[in-house]
């Protein structure tokens, strides 16, 4: 205790950094969860509609409350463990293909989702509320009968309109996609009109029920259960109705929603290492300089007891338990003050336990070391230094080449798998370590070089603080390592948020292609041609495009037919495309299909498209790393004229150019007859969780900023305490103490501004080199 007493201060500075330490990692950890779980959420809200429920649809039974209570259970069976909302729905297409076709809708919920206009809600069998853009089309008023056809007697159903009402929102999951509840019209069927379900149960026609499921609590933790879930309900149609009566299927497509989700959490956790990793390494850098700082003040002491017989191994043990008390109060007191705000995670636990071991074990060595009897070697000798630095800079340049090599191996951080690869994630931080590991050997070798270029001058001043960087290499390469891994992250967090908006637009532009995507499934045609699509406010380009599966042999791609408009490619690239005139079209295909086909320009093969078998004969005329609407995957894009011309296709999908994409999507919804889908740059990108990457860089890189200036300090005052006999010998030469302080002000000075300009370009490197291909754009 006498000892610790003497070295308060020191052993303060110590319980300091391993607070900082696991403030840092705890605090990083428990925002991201916080952070990438509201992103999970705002990427399902902002979803298309399809994609946020999964859907089991089936013709109903004669005792649909039967059917109801037997699809119910097997849902909740499918999904134990991962909460969903289920609403069921009930539509009739009634005399459909005729001018007075109706659609007519039952279930529960359908008035929580709906606003009355004017009149009432059906209350009764033989009431009806319709909606009121079908009113109006229909010129029906309240009052007014609407016939709804024949019942299985024979007589005739007829309801009363009773009340007119519209739709909250129109893209609620739970009206499972159906158009006519924004425009009015179904596939020429005016509705929805709102009956009774006893008055469902009396029509001829066989109404088809529809549950939707909507996941209730999405959080980054719970996409995993949610997809067990929907593997399981894959089974529910040969559960619930295994002669398939009712022709029950399972449908909508939570799942590409689920693996977007999946692939995006993936990604920013594993961009949470890079600041785990710095801040870690930092702290264990300060705490290290801090005890070898201590040790040195201790060394006559050591050696004394030493001498006195005590072995080597006791000296160490009692360093490493001091040590370890220090930095465990740090941690501890960390981890009270993290636990009214959130309970530490396995990462705050292993980063806390890590530093403890490490404070134990430098303190072991440094202890021991300052033990030994006294070694004639000059601190300012120089021998082996690059050596000593290049030793570790090696091993550690080979563990970022191992980790690069992974990351670039399969494209980013994330595995076949869909989970974050640890090896891959840790890319970027190993890489930053290595580059900063560098900056003090350089520091060495231009000091060495200056100092000789210097001596040929007159005064010690220009030689001196030179001389100093380059000969004192040990105390001044962790100053300036300190001082290059602080400068580091903070230039990765400057960098890395430009480079995280370049991503997503990228990643925005491979689903959409231009603001809006407007697409029909199957072979129907979109409700809006190019020139109708183009005068409505706003938009400012529009190009119909024709979407369709292809098949290569054996292979499967994405096939896209457009205008020039929609500029899917490079205007160079697109002429190439449109000078075709003959029976073979000219394509633009993506890099990746290239090196699976083997194609080259002017390669020629054949295209079948699905699902018409349509065969059109192709020539390579450009190969181009990206094509909007498809992305870098294997894909195709034609000219719509040539295609059309050769394949007598029509269009089913419309992109449009525009200022304000929700107002148009929601101009071009009222218009739809048929179910679409409709895209906008909201729906498709997850930069509500990836941008969660750049907050913890910023975050992380300010807490490594101070451990750093913390390791710079510790490393400076250390090296300033071992000169103390220096200053003596250079004041008998006539170096004055206000020349010495400028000597030294002037070595300080020299280093921060190494460290910083070497960090700051180690972080530029990782930010241009490494953190595209982690972001999955630059591999």
């Amino acid at each position: 205790m006498r000892r610790a007493r003497q070295q308060t201060a020191r052993l303060l500075l110590v319980l300091l950094a391993a607070g900082l330490v696991v403030l840092g990692v705890g605090g990083t950890d428990a925002l991201s969860g916080r952070l990438v779980d509201d992103g999970v959420r705002q990427v399902a809200e902002h979803a298309e509609s399809g994609t946020r429920v999964a859907t089991v649809t089936a013709l109903s039974t004669g005792d649909p409350a039967a059917q109801d209570r037997a699809v119910r259970a097997a849902i909740a069976k499918a999904f134990a463990g991962a909460p969903v909302a289920v609403s069921r729905m009930a539509v009739s297409q009634i005399s459909l293909g005729n001018p007075d076709a109706v659609q007519a809708i039952g279930g529960e919920g359908v008035t929580d989702r709906g606003d009355l206009i004017d009149g009432a809600w059906p209350a009764r069998s033989g009431e009806a509320a319709v909606l009121k853009a079908a009113a109006e089309i229909r010129g029906w008023r309240i009052g007014d009968r609407i016939r709804l056809g024949a019942d299985a007697s024979g007589g005739v159903v007829e309801v009363l309109v009773v009340g007119t009402w519209r739709a909250k929102d129109p893209t609620a999951p739970a009206w499972a996609g159906d158009p006519a509840v924004a425009s009015g019209d179904s596939d020429g069927a005016a509705g929805p009109v709102l009956i009774t379900d006893e008055d469902m149960t009396r029509l001829w026609t066989t109404p088809t029920a529809t549950w939707t499921i909507a996941p209730v609590a999405l959080t980054a933790d719970s996409l995993s259960a949610y997809r067990a879930g929907l593997e399981r309900l894959s089974q529910l149609p040969a559960k619930v109705d295994p002669e398939s009566r009712s022709s029950t299927a399972v449908g909508g497509s939570l799942g590409d929603l689920l693996d977007r989700q999946t692939r995006a959490v993936s990604g920013a956790r594993g961009m949470m290492a890079v600041p785990t990793a710095i801040i870690v390494a930092l702290g264990a850098i300060a705490i290290a300089v801090i005890l070898t700082s201590m040790a040195g003040a201790r060394r006559a002491e050591l050696r004394l007891v030493r001498a006195r017989g005590t072995a080597v191994t006791g000296i160490a043990a009692g360093a490493a338990g001091e040590a370890a008390a220090a930095t465990g109060a740090g941690a501890v007191l960390a981890l009270i003050v993290m636990l009214p705000l959130a309970s530490p995670g396995l990462p705050t636990i292993v980063a806390a336990a890590l530093t403890v071991l490490i404070a134990a074990a430098a303190a072991a060595v440094t202890a021991a070391r300052a033990s030994a009897p006294t070694s004639g070697t000059r601190s300012d000798a120089g021998r082996g230094i690059v050596t000593a630095l290049l030793v570790p800079t090696l091993i550690v340049t080979a563990l970022a080449a191992f980790a690069l090599w992974q990351l670039f191996a399969q494209g980013g951080v994330i595995s076949e798998g869909g989970a974050a690869d640890p090896v891959a994630s840790a890319a970027a931080a190993v890489a930053l370590l290595a580059f900063g590991l560098l900056v003090p050997v350089l520091a060495v070798l231009v000091a060495a070089a200056a100092e000789r270029a210097a001596r040929s001058g007159r005064g010690i001043m220009p030689v001196l603080p030179l001389r100093q960087i380059a000969r004192r290499a040990g105390s001044v390469a962790v100053a300036i390592l300190c001082m290059a891994l602080a400068a580091g992250s903070a230039t990765m967090a400057l960098g890395a948020a430009p480079l995280a908006a370049a991503v997503d637009r990228s990643e925005v532009r491979a689903a959409l292609g231009l603001d809006v995507r407007v697409s029909v499934a199957g072979q129907g045609a979109v409700p809006l041609t190019a020139t109708e699509a183009a005068a409505l406010p706003t938009v400012t380009r529009a190009a119909e495009v024709l979407s369709r599966d292809a098949d290569i042999g054996s292979d499967t791609v994405a096939f896209l037919a457009a205008d020039p408009s929609a500029e899917a490619i490079p205007a160079s690239d697109q002429s190439a495309i449109t000078v075709g005139s003959g029976s073979v079209v000219p394509v633009a295909i993506t890099r990746a299909l290239a090196q699976r086909l083997g194609a080259v320009r002017g390669t020629t093969f054949s295209i079948t498209l699905r699902p018409e078998g349509t065969r059109l004969p192709a020539q390579v005329a450009a190969i181009v790393p990206t094509i909007a609407g498809i992305g870098s995957g294997p894909g195709i894009l034609a000219d719509r004229t040539a295609a059309a011309r050769a394949g007598g296709l029509r269009s089913n999908e419309l992109w449009l150019s525009t200022s304000d994409a929700s107002a148009v999507a929601t101009e071009v919804r009222t218009r739809a007859s048929s179910p679409m889908r409709i895209l906008t740059a909201a729906a498709v990108s997850t930069a509500p969780i990836t941008g969660t990457a750049t907050i913890l860089l910023t975050i992380g890189s300010a807490a490594a900023a101070l451990l750093g200036l913390l390791g710079f300090l510790a490393a400076v005052a250390a090296d300033r305490t071992r000169r103390n006999e220096e200053r003596t010998a250079l004041r008998a030469l006539g170096l004055s103490a206000g020349r010495q302080r400028s000597a030294r002000l002037g070595e300080v000075t020299g280093i921060a501004v190494f460290g910083l300009l070497g960090g700051a370009a180690a972080g530029f490197a990782v930010v241009a080199l490494v953190l595209p291909v982690m972001w999955g754009s630059g591999a």
